[in-house]
């Protein structure tokens, strides 16, 4: 091939988002880009879902409000300050993808795996989250599918648009033990613009 036609060929061909393995950061980039960018990532928000327990033979409808990683109402119940873990809140977050948006984070690869028979590539999420959490995304549509943290696997599926945000709608948490222990589906996620203040210890 003469040379000036493969320069030609070279410049003109489509631009492919880098491979996690080449750029985790660039990666990392692009899977925020495609849900909308850094803006459109949910940060204050009240969520309805059914929660299921019991290989879903047991389920409760609960609304919380949530600002993670540092914030998750449940009535009038603050769950991190409660708790004192700040991981109560992290997987959370890492579910609004929002610690690949943030410059603290530190990211590296890991292996893919195969979630739900479809090809899923592996970041690495540290720095901010800790201990570290493997994420998982879909090799095509870049979705989050698996969370791998503490011994302990999220299993997300069923992606819906909620004002301007995509997010997995339905989770399935599975123990060290392999066995499913809770399920969630998302029913409703509505944008606010502040929470209440943690209220005093002991109040």
């Amino acid at each position: 091939m003469p040379l000036r036609l493969a320069i030609l060929l070279f410049m003109t061909a489509p631009a492919f988002p880098a491979g996690v393995s080449d750029d985790p950061a660039k990666y990392a980039a692009e899977i925020v880009s495609r849900h909308g960018g850094a803006d459109r990532l949910l940060k204050t928000f009240s969520m309805a879902e059914t929660y299921s327990t019991n290989g879903g033979k047991k389920n409760s409808d609960r609304v919380s409000k949530l600002q993670p990683p540092h914030l998750w109402y449940l009535g009038q119940t603050e769950r991190v300050s409660e708790s004192g873990k700040g991981s109560v809140c992290q997987d959370v977050w890492m579910w609004t993808l929002g610690p690949l948006a943030d410059p603290k984070t530190k990211l590296s690869a890991a292996p893919d795996a195969a979630v739900g028979g479809r090809n899923a590539h592996a970041l690495k999420v540290s720095g901010t989250i800790e201990p570290a959490i493997v994420a998982y995304f879909d090799a095509e549509t870049f979705g989050l599918v698996r969370i791998d943290w503490k011994g302990q696997q999220f299993v997300f599926s069923e992606p819906k648009v909620f004002d301007g945000a995509t997010v997995p709608t339905h989770c399935v948490l599975y123990g060290k033990d392999g066995k499913e222990r809770i399920r969630t589906d998302i029913r409703a996620i509505t944008r606010l613009a502040t929470l209440p203040p943690v209220p005093p210890s002991g109040k």
